[in-house]
């Protein structure tokens, strides 16, 4: 045999191989493809049906009714019963001492946040005694919150100020655990506490202190964070400026006295 037929013979292999090679390809990605499509047809399908599911429920159910564990659990702490002659924050201690977990914390919390404008169910007295007993941290920032939002800072004043020797810690992760208290307080009172934690040598803490900055100042506070707008750690420098960015557009009297919004944004995520 020739060398031009041996080629000729051996490039019709080759070009054979290659063919059967891309059908076998094209083959396994039809398959794939379809097995795909049908995954995502089931899974819209799964949505869908959950999506009915609980439209029903909710149907129903009717308006105002809770549709899940937790939003019937803060539907009975949050209201009072014949019979019961406890305060909703009497239902909430005791409910608090029997259950413990950030679930349940979270829910209790809520039912003061949402109360915020009911002095008649929650009044500042209940709010005072709720935060003077063995209760979670959380439920205490959230009275001494609901407070302010009322006018009355005298119990958030209280409450940051049990927090700031933790600021002087010679533990770093102490001082950035406190700054992270601070900040979920959203008060610019916190703000003014915090301001010296920006001179801390650990860069960890430095950044927490930007954070907590962020979450808790206004105009006023702002001035402080131009310095670090050209700091040599590059995370410090661009949170420095997202950070002034933030509090240059509160005027210098904002978060002197919270809002719902801002008290029920710091809560833990309620599951269903």
């Amino acid at each position: 045999m020739s060398i031009a037929r041996k080629y000729l013979l051996l490039s019709a292999l080759l070009g054979a191989a290659v063919s059967l090679a891309l059908f076998c390809l094209l083959m396994v990605s039809y398959n794939e493809n379809g097995r795909l499509e049908s995954r995502v047809e089931a899974l819209e399908r799964q949505v869908n049906q959950e999506s009915e599911a609980r439209n029903q429920v909710a149907q129903m159910a009717g308006p105002g009714v809770a549709t899940s564990p937790s939003d019937q659990l803060f539907k009975d702490l949050s209201t009072r019963f014949v019979g019961d002659a406890r305060t909703i924050a009497e239902k909430l201690n005791d409910f608090l001492k029997d259950n413990t977990g950030q679930q349940n914390t979270a829910i209790a919390a809520k039912v003061i946040a949402e109360l915020a404008d009911n002095r008649d169910a929650m009044s500042d007295e209940d709010l005072r005694w709720l935060s003077t007993q063995d209760v979670p941290t959380t439920i205490k920032r959230v009275a001494a919150q609901v407070l302010s939002f009322r006018g009355d800072n005298q119990l958030i004043d209280a409450y940051i100020a049990q927090i700031k020797p933790a600021l002087n810690s010679v533990d770093a992760a102490e001082r950035r655990k406190a700054l992270g208290e601070l900040a979920k307080t959203r008060y610019a009172g916190a703000a003014d506490i915090i301001l010296p934690s920006l001179q801390d040598s650990d860069t960890t803490v430095l950044l927490d202190a930007l954070l907590a900055l962020r979450a808790t100042g206004n105009e006023k506070h702002a001035e402080a964070l131009k310095s670090f707008q050209d700091h040599a750690d590059e995370s410090v420098a661009w949170l420095a400026n997202d950070a002034l960015n933030n509090l240059e557009t509160l005027s210098e009297k904002a978060r002197h006295r919270l809002l719902v919004a801002e008290i029920v944004a710091e809560l833990p995520i309620i599951a269903p």
